[in-house]
């Protein structure tokens, strides 16, 4: 092996080995199995660094269930993003200057498919260079023909069974991607807008009503003013009318429970442009009249305003409004305001046909099964109280999205407005729907259609359920909670066994990563400055499952720093002579082999549990315990003494399967050097010691700290040699001379004075120069002591201080009085002792 880790040499081609061998694509299907299928990137650009800690998360479980035996699938896949990546395509033709009208729906497909063949490969490298254990022979695209016809067969079936249904009601609208949005794709915000007072005359009268609203550009769309029934002028004002004070039109006061009697002025104009308004219109069958596009611009209603942007148009009618004297106050407020999570822009409510899942049977479904025994299983568990929240409360969810990229919706209409729901397009003049459906439909049925569903079941049969899925925290709406409920519904069992949520990858200040802040990370600049290895140390091992972890350089160079020592202990073991790596012979082990096999057993239980939980921050600190301190710092060091070293290339063979899915490249490197086998070829094996472990080898460690902690706390040089004794302890000559030689102190039956250890008193024996530095030490401190006591004592008998003085400082004071007094008289006695043993 190289003097030094360099991650260049240790990975390069090593995952192409891997694939070429088909290590994770050849099934043995005597094993058990245990499958994760890998949540699906968006094919609109690279992995970003929250794909590598998901997908580091995954690759480390596979790789350890696969050395202890299991038949392992990682099932990988893409995801077509409809929105996402029709946004990206249409910014790329836009720089050419087309547009996707100008190519048309089937020219425009053709686009985005060569982007998705481009990214497509892009990810396959950026997955070879994370070094995945994904099986390719599997892989699937969201978007694919087999995907395509179990979509289809699903929309069909819920529609026949009236769990889909198309309607016309308010919905979230993006203005700029102009599509439908789910109510999980819209993000609230706390936004700074103005709150505009604004006279709505009565007729026939002098007097007006004065109404709050954040928007006037929606004015054009007022069918009545609206009050509570609670309110005490309800009664008189529902006999008004009033005159709009734009359109001059007259329109009605009307009574509303929803309208909140302490908002504003407690009447409020009934628009179209908001939920709670299109119910109160519908509830009082008035007309709904929507006064902007869908592209966010004002329409004919808004007569002179007509063709503004909604935001350009509400500064110039609020203008409009004061001109004319209809514009009480203005002032500024903080309301919720919500984004598209897509465009990031302001949603509109608009009116529109779309399609919808009903929502409650699937709810029911899901919370059934999660409150059973059998239900999927939560880490951490707090979520499912999370998810549960959502599902009792989840609106029908808004499937159809106005965009050419995605499944389109099986669905015909005729000129008399009638509707089929069918494959084929039917005999006679009909047209297909141009909606397509929300990506989130068609990854929710991955499960069970990347399992081959409906096409082939045999493999449904052996890996469905699956074992377990990683995803993060922020779409468990988004993905999980569809993932549970379709696969319920058409498998009748849940989607996997286990869910593993991890949190956001965060800067070193704890900011979301953002284009905006400029601190995003690329997980491929890392690898190829530090290896992939060290990026998937600092990540798995600072990952709590739920919390968010802030991605930092110190976590990075820790990593590298364990890498490095791994690195000089491989080296040190490979110039070992090899006596054995497949099968231990008891009868040759000494009592500091029993030790470290004792050790590494309980390392390995310790692995194996944190394994069970996916508590991967604490498999670190027991890798740093065992490795480090015990196997390196004692164990090789007891080796270069002791009378042989039959164990150790078996040991730290397991040693190297052990910890394979921790830092994969390495392991298997050095494995490959030093047995010319492959690691994972190998599985973890289990063995019992047939005796137990002599007592002696961790009193020699605790001897030798106790021994070497002296020396440096006496700063006595490493070359001076030093003496020590121990009463009822019997030590054999090989750990006489192991003591000897990591302490540098030499036994002798004669001793000066005792420090305490763990397991025993041990005597030390000094040199007079040691017991001289001594006194004058000991004399320091009886100074110090003296100068305390001094200075406390004249403090407490001042009666200024002790008058101006607070009850803790007065009592601060009095502890270290009695502190260093006794502190003194210990010193004195000290100092007297080693007086007298001098002279």
């Amino acid at each position: 092996m190289e003097k030094t880790f360099n991650h260049k040499i240790v990975e390069k081609d090593r995952c192409k080995k891997w694939n070429d061998m088909k290590i994770f694509q050849t099934h043995d299907e005597s094993k058990k199995p245990f499958t994760i299928i890998l949540p699906p990137p968006n094919v609109t650009g690279n992995l970003h660094i929250g794909h590598a800690l998901d997908n580091y998360i995954s690759d480390t479980i596979i790789r350890f269930k696969k050395l202890q035996g299991y038949d392992v699938l990682w099932l990988p896949g893409t995801d077509h993003a409809g929105i996402a990546t029709q946004a990206v395509v249409e910014k790329k033709l836009a720089s050419q200057n087309i547009n996707k009208y100008q190519l048309g729906r089937e020219e425009f497909i053709k686009k985005v498919w060569e982007w998705v063949d481009e990214y497509s490969k892009n990810i396959h490298n950026q997955w070879q260079k994370l070094g995945l254990a994904l099986d390719y022979g599997f892989e699937r695209f969201t978007l694919d023909d087999n995907s395509n016809e179990a979509v289809l067969k699903v929309f069909i079936e819920l529609y026949e069974n009236g769990l889909i249904y198309r309607d016309k009601k308010a919905i979230n609208w993006d203005p700029v991607l102009e599509t439908a949005l789910s109510n999980i794709e819209v993000v609230p915000k706390e936004t700074k807008q103005k709150m505009y007072y604004i006279k709505y005359p009565i007729k026939n009268s002098e007097n007006f009503l004065e109404v709050a609203t954040t928007r006037p550009e929606t004015m054009f769309s007022d069918v009545a003013l609206a009050i509570n029934p609670q309110d005490s002028r309800a009664n008189q004002l529902i006999k008004e009318i009033i005159i709009h004070p734009l359109t001059n039109k007259e329109i009605p006061i009307i009574l509303s429970n929803k309208i909140d009697p302490n908002f504003g002025s407690g009447i409020m104009k009934v628009s179209a442009h908001a939920v709670d308004d299109i119910e109160i219109i519908i509830e009082n069958k008035l007309p709904i009249n929507e006064c902007i596009n869908k592209d966010g611009k004002l329409n004919d209603l808004a007569g002179e305003f007509k063709g503004l942007d909604r935001f350009e148009a509400r500064e110039k009618i609020a203008h409009l409004l004061s001109q004319k004297g209809l514009l009480i106050k203005e002032e500024e407020v903080v309301s919720n305001i919500g984004y598209s999570e897509r465009s990031k822009a302001p949603i509109e409510i608009l009116v529109q046909p779309q399609w919808f899942v009903k929502m409650s049977e699937f709810s029911k479904m899901l919370l059934k099964d999660l409150r059973s025994d059998e239900g999927v299983k939560i880490f951490p568990p707090r979520f499912e109280s999370t998810l549960e929240n959502w599902m009792e409360n989840a609106h029908d969810w808004t499937i159809s999205r106005q965009i050419w990229w995605g499944h389109r919706i099986p669905a015909w209409y005729n000129e008399q407005n009638e509707i089929k729901v069918q494959i084929q397009k039917p005999e006679g003049n009909w047209k297909q729907d141009d909606d397509v459906l929300d990506t989130w439909f068609s990854s929710g049925l991955a499960p069970f259609v990347f399992l081959g569903w409906p096409q082939d079941k045999s493999k449904l049969k052996r890996y469905f359920p699956t074992s377990l899925l990683v995803t993060g925290y922020d779409i468990i709406f988004f993905w999980v909670a569809r993932m549970y409920f379709f696969s319920l519904y058409f498998m009748d069992q849940k989607p996997f066994e286990h869910l593993l949520l991890h949190g956001l990858v965060r800067d070193s200040q704890g900011r979301k990563m953002s284009k905006s802040l400029g601190n995003g990370i690329n997980p491929i600049q890392v690898i190829d400055e530090y290896g992939s290895d060290v990026l998937r140390m600092s990540l798995i091992f600072n990952c709590t499952p739920g919390l968010d972890i802030n991605y930092s350089d110190e976590k990075i160079q820790g990593a590298k720093l364990f890498a490095n020592k791994f690195w000089n202990i491989a080296r040190f073991v490979e110039n070992i002579p090899v006596s054995i790596t497949e099968k231990i012979d008891f009868n040759k082990l000494d009592e500091y082999d029993n030790w470290i096999l004792n050790e590494y057993l309980t390392f390995k239980k310790n692995i194996e549990d944190a394994m069970d939980k996916y508590e991967l921050t604490i498999i670190y600190k027991h890798i740093q315990d065992f490795v480090v301190d015990k196997f390196s710092n004692w164990y090789l060091e007891f080796l270069k003494f002791k009378e042989n070293s039959y164990l150790i290339h078996y040991l730290f063979k397991q040693i190297l399967i052990l910890l394979h899915p921790f830092m994969p490249f390495l392991t298997d490197y050095v494995f490959e050097k030093l047995y010319h086998e492959e690691l994972l070829c190998s599985n973890l094996q289990t063995f019992a010691l047939n005796k137990e472990s002599s007592n002696n080898t961790p009193k020699i460690i605790s001897l030798i700290t106790a021994l070497r902690k002296y020396r440096e706390d006496k700063k006595i040089s490493k070359s001076i040699e030093l003496f020590f004794y121990l009463n009822n302890l019997v030590f054999s000559s090989i750990d006489l001379k192991i003591i000897n030689k990591l302490s540098n102190f030499s036994w002798k039956e004669n001793h000066d004075f005792s420090l305490k250890t763990e397991s025993f008193e041990v005597f030390i024996i000094q040199s007079k120069q040691d017991k001289e530095n001594e006194i004058l030490e000991l004399n320091k401190l009886i100074e110090f002591s003296q100068k305390e006591i001094e200075f406390n004592e004249k403090l407490i008998n001042n009666p200024k201080f002790m008058e101006k003085a607070n009850k803790n400082t007065i009592n601060e004071k009095l502890a270290n009085l009695k502190l260093h007094k006794e502190k003194l008289e210990f010193y004195k006695n000290q100092l007297k002792e080693k007086q007298e043993k001098i002279n």
